[in-house]
């Protein structure tokens, strides 16, 4: 019941939550675009994860607005941080252990005249959206990183590092993820 009422909560600041969503207590929002997070039905978002959603500006000054869609049937695991500055879009049916990242941006570039600057204050980039397919499972501590693309029924093992797409119904570890087995799904 708990629960239900902290969804309720956090729904209002939200652009959708889908019928039978849960958002455990102890969640953190964050960010200027919250109303572009959309959750779908079926959801379960446990405790201490963290949504963030926030525009940017570009160099010519115009305002970028970001996304994050997930989408049914998903189970997000505790501690995950979901964070955007682009597009984040999640398919049906995601699992996550603990501790999962999963973010379209970064502080910086590596420059020395970045560099020079304290971390917090450097410029937020993106290299692109972040695209997961339907039916992946992310174990503990996997990072998924700007610009990456996880196909269908993909499993991510612990501790991994995405920095690159990985094809649908692969099995990739490592830091930085590799594809160890990819099923040939056609008959």
């Amino acid at each position: 019941m708990k629960n239900r009422i902290y969804s309720m909560w956090y729904s209002q600041f939200l652009g959708n939550v889908g019928k039978g969503s849960v958002i455990s207590s102890h969640c953190e929002l964050e960010g200027d675009k919250l109303e572009n997070v959309m959750i779908g039905s079926r959801c379960y978002i446990d405790s201490y994860c963290i949504i963030g959603c926030r525009s940017r500006i570009v160099s010519n000054g115009k305002k970028i607005n970001s996304e994050i869609r997930i989408g049914d049937g998903c189970m997000i695991g505790q501690y995950t941080h979901i964070t955007a500055i682009n597009k984040i879009i999640i398919g049906k049916n995601l699992l996550t252990g603990r501790f999962v990242l999963i973010t379209d941006n970064n502080h910086g570039s590596f420059t020395k005249e970045e560099l020079l600057i304290h971390p917090a204050d450097r410029q937020v980039i993106s290299k692109g959206e972040v695209v997961i397919g339907n039916n992946v499972w992310l174990g503990d501590k996997v990072s998924i990183l700007s610009g990456v693309h996880i196909g269908d029924g993909c499993i991510i093992g612990a501790n991994s590092v995405v920095t690159r797409d990985i094809p649908p119904y692969s099995l990739a570890v490592g830091n930085p993820a590799q594809v160890i087995k990819t099923l040939n799904t056609r008959n």
